[in-house]
């Protein structure tokens, strides 16, 4: 009774895992050409002012140790220029150091609001999902195993 109850978790979950992958991915999806369709044209952004973070995480060392380290970020504030208009956009990606200041990067924004701009092109989602289908996967197997055992030692 035990393995045909574990069966039927196993069944579920991963009838679960399946349809939020499923769920994720056409949101992603969605996402993606939405963005495409937004982000149409392009121009320069150049950095005025980087904000300097310090952030703290933990190294493991050879010795099997950990170590805290500190270490610096930039965030950048871009400025640009659409039909003449400038705007200006602070970013969350961090670049990696102060030396940048006047760099130039492209920018991609909307035609109808041109104050909506990111530093990235859109691009199709790679990986949509893709956990929650590894999960189901795992939850297969799971479900063969235990059909097995109920096959071979009965209820």
């Amino acid at each position: 009774m035990e393995n045909l109850t574990g069966l039927l978790v196993a069944a579920l979950v991963g009838a679960l895992m399946v349809w939020l992958g499923f769920r994720t991915r056409k949101k992603a999806y969605e996402k993606y050409e939405s963005d495409k369709l937004q982000y149409t044209a392009s121009t320069t952004m150049t950095v005025i002012k980087l904000d300097e973070e310090e952030l703290e995480d933990w190294r493991e060392m050879d010795d099997g140790s950990r170590e805290r380290i500190s270490y610096t970020v930039y965030l950048p504030t871009y400025e640009y220029t659409v039909n003449g208009r400038t705007y200006t956009y602070k970013s969350g990606q961090s670049i990696s150091g102060s030396h940048l200041m006047g760099r130039q990067v492209p920018g991609y924004y909307d035609p109808q609001h041109p104050e909506r701009i990111t530093e990235n092109k859109p691009s199709k989602p790679v990986l949509g999902g893709g956990l929650f289908f590894l999960f189901a996967a795992l939850c297969l197997v799971a479900v063969v195993v235990l059909a097995r055992e109920i096959i071979v030692w009965g209820l």
